[in-house]
């Protein structure tokens, strides 16, 4: 989890960490404004960060991530309507995503590929959290970053391609009787295809981890659901977000199976 940092003075690490953490709540930050005006179909920079409810412009003091969500109890300042408590732990979540890659690669090629990767992933699950949806423009940023991270990372795209495959085939193997026909293409439901964007980010090698690692999550996922008596589905995002990040973050994950 260290291997970046490894004797390296603290106080170069301390730094680097507060320095990670700053640009992660501040991505995580703008982070919420795709969240919210991707599935209205806004533009990201047709207007400045506006309430979604008053549509009042915000200010700087209620643009503080964490803090700001935080001391305002998730409201509008303005209007007082309520805003999606995802938003906060999207931008926790960036920040500790640029931390985690940072102590593990350093700022690098890698880093850079690997948090661009994981916000969109954390993005994807927020929209799916708020919404219900899974955005397909979200899945193509992914699968780009994923792609350009394998290309780095292999040198090569075959591991990119051998691993988007053998998800694909698990993922239709497990949810083969969703396939539908449409005209001459058949259609992949949501699971099979997160699946075949996983392997592509992980390559070949760790397809076997990420399997095991969503299958986990899933599971504990539904089992916490059962418990709390909740009455809204697995969200599938969540498993898949957390089994594609940790192979990338930490590619000795590759050799426990």
């Amino acid at each position: 989890m260290l291997a970046a940092v490894a004797g390296i003075p603290f106080g170069y690490v301390l730094c680097g960490v507060i320095w990670a953490l700053a640009l992660g709540f501040a991505v995580g930050n703008y982070a919420c404004s795709l969240v919210h005006r991707l599935p209205r179909g806004r533009l990201i920079l047709d207007k400045k960060p506006y309430c979604g409810s008053c549509g009042t412009e915000l200010q700087v003091r209620d643009l503080f991530p964490v803090l700001s969500g935080l001391m305002l109890r998730h409201r509008c300042r303005y209007c007082g309507a309520p805003y999606p408590v995802s938003h906060t732990w999207t931008e926790l979540l960036v920040g500790l995503l640029f931390v985690l890659a940072f102590l593990a690669h350093g700022f690098s090629e890698p880093f850079m590929l690997i948090v661009a990767l994981g916000v969109f992933l954390i993005t994807l699950a927020a929209i799916h959290a708020n919404e219900g949806i899974i955005m397909g423009r979200i899945l193509l940023c992914v699968t780009v970053f994923g792609m350009l991270l394998r290309t780095l990372e292999d040198g090569t795209l075959y591991g990119f391609f051998q691993g988007g495959l053998a998800g694909l085939l698990v993922g239709a193997a497990l949810w083969h009787r969703q396939i539908r026909p449409s005209g001459h293409i058949y259609t992949l439901p949501p699971p099979a295809l997160l699946l075949a964007i996983g392997g592509l980010c992980v390559g070949i090698r760790a397809v076997p981890v990420f399997l095991v690692f969503f299958l986990a999550f899933y599971g504990i996922d539904w089992l916490m659901g059962k418990l709390m008596r909740s009455p809204q589905p697995v969200l599938i995002t969540i498993p898949f977000g957390l089994a594609a990040l940790l192979p990338v973050l930490y590619p000795k994950l590759a050799t426990l199976l």
